[in-house]
Formats: C-alpha cells, structure tokens, sequence
C-alpha cells in the first residue's frame, strides 16, 4: 500500500528549494527536526498554499486556483480533484489530531497523522495505516512549534525528531485560506462517515469551493471559510451506486441551516463541538454512480449567504 509520507516528500522539497518565492521560512531544530513557516509570522503566497494542501492530501489530490465570478464579483475558487479520497481526505486532510504540549496548542492533520492513527476508529473504517519513518504533518496554530512539541509529535509517529517536518500556518492566512477552500469533499466524506455509509465506496473525487477573503480576527475568518463550504461547497463524487443517504450528506438537510457559521460559534463560545454537526456539509454534492450510470444533484448554492458572509452586497 502506498505510503502517503514518502509520497509527499517531492513536494517538501519543492517547498524549501522555493522558500524566498513562496514567502516562507524554514528552521532546522535542535533535536534535527525541520519546521516551515508557511503563515505565522511570513505571510506566505497562493503557490504555497496549493503545496500545503496537496501535502495534507498525501499526494493523492491536485489542487488550483481559478478564478469564479458570483453577482459579479471576482472570487477565488479552491479547485481539487484526488484518487482514494477515504484516506485523502478522512485519513490525512481532516483536521482530527489536537494538538496539546505544555502551552502550545493546534490542530494537525496530513500524511503523520496515518502514522499516529488519530483517531483510531477512522483509520479503522478506511481501512489505512502507513509504517514510514519519514513523518510529514500539516500544523494549524498560532505558534511555531518547537523542540518540545516536535519530541511529543514524533513519539506519536514512532519515529525519529529527525525524520519530521512540520508545515505550520494560522488559519486566518493565505496558506490557511487556500487549504480551507479544498475541504468540500471532506466535509462531504466526513458526513457520510457520519451516516454510516462506506466511504470506500468512494473511488474518485473532485471539489470547488470559494477561498474566504481574509480577515481582522480569526473567529470571523473562520466563520466566512465555513460559509464557504456549506452555502457554497460542491463536492462531485464518483461511488459504487447511488444510496439514500447521500441525500442527507448536504447542509442544507440541517436544522441550522440558514444561520453563518459566525454567529454560530459566537452562540457555541467558540466550541465547534456545540454546533450542529450536520451543518459541516458542502452545498452541493453531484453523485455519479459506476456499476448503474446513475447521475444524482442534492442540495443547493445560496450565494446570498455567501457574499454576506464576506461583507459583500448581493
């Protein structure tokens, strides 16, 4: 089986043979750790966002930017397409390894995170592992992690300090909001997961979803980001054959829909894990069935939602 570490580690290089181009910065630690600076303290680029988010894919997504117009104003578009999204998007871009070291905290996600297997029962449904000693993880955090974290997460990897690299950017930067626009076919796997469906059923898939402008905090960015994906998220995916549930893996089957997701957390006091899960959903999701050649639309675009949650006028 393909091991999604190893697989990554062209684009790592291309990330530091770049490093001045794309706005970023590396750091070779004291423990032989290597740690990149893609949005904390540099402001990173568009080109360096593209690679973050292939490497949270492990190499097995393609990710672009273009261009997409809604009432007339210029919007960027997140575009990706990627094999065995399972583990593409449920075993690596899913953001599900908080992150907890003496005073640092953040979210990762990417190819370490097969290696450490968190959580355990995702890995157990998608049927994945990955036994590298190379360990590549994508950092959500305010902070640049340093010796200390980087001992905790190498140990959860089993593997060596020297053997990691960390990707780190906030959320409210370009990298960060590059990242979050390919999520829609995540959000869209993480439901049905939810539901209870067979994500490996799941052979192909592509999405499109708006990069949220940025932001002057990070809660409001957040909020905007998640609009994005639930007023305004397609996910296109090609599947066994067509199923019930799939009519449910859309936001707009949620009680909370209607409300941004910025006077949500507000409601939440900032804990995502109180707002209504089934809202962390994309728009829309296309579904081509392979064994029957079905073709099946479920749910809507409200660009309304979207553009006010931008500070735009439709």
């Amino acid at each position: 089986m393909i091991s999604v570490n190893e697989n990554v580690t062209k684009y790592v290089d291309t990330l530091l043979d770049r490093e001045e181009e794309y706005g970023i910065k590396s750091y070779y630690l004291e423990n032989k750790a290597t740690v990149i600076d893609c949005g904390v303290s540099m402001p990173g680029s568009i080109g360096a966002g593209i690679l973050f988010a292939e490497i949270s894919l492990g190499g097995l997504g393609k990710v672009s930017v273009v261009p997409g117009i809604i009432d007339s104003y210029y919007i960027n578009f997140a575009q990706v397409y990627m094999v065995q999204p399972a583990i593409a998007c449920l075993g690596l871009q899913k953001p599900g390894w908080k992150l907890k070291v003496e005073g640092f905290s953040g979210t990762a996600y990417g190819p370490a995170r097969a290696l450490s297997q968190k959580p355990k029962a995702i890995y157990t449904a998608i049927d994945y592992s990955d036994d590298s000693e190379v360990a590549v993880i994508n950092i959500e955090a305010q902070a640049m992690p340093g010796v200390k974290e980087m001992d905790y997460i190498a140990k959860q990897c089993s593997t060596d300090p020297e053997c990691m690299v960390a990707l780190v950017a906030r959320p409210n930067s370009i990298v960060g909001s590059v990242v979050n626009g390919t999520r829609a076919v995540e959000w869209a796997m993480n439901r049905l997961l939810q539901l209870g469906y067979d994500v490996k059923n799941v052979s192909s898939a592509s999405g499109a979803c708006p990069i949220a402008p940025l932001k002057k905090d990070d809660v409001e960015f957040i909020g905007a980001s998640f609009d994005g994906i639930s007023y305004y998220g397609l996910a296109y995916l090609y599947v066994k054959a067509r199923d019930d549930r799939f009519r449910e893996a859309t936001s707009q089957t949620s009680k909370s829909y209607g409300k941004g997701f910025l006077a949500l957390l507000k409601e939440s006091q900032g804990d995502y894990s109180k707002v209504d899960p089934t809202l962390f959903a994309p728009a829309r999701i296309m579904v081509n069935g392979l064994q029957d050649g079905s073709l099946e639309a479920y749910g809507k675009l409200d660009p309304a939602m979207l553009l006010g949650s931008y500070g735009l006028k439709s």
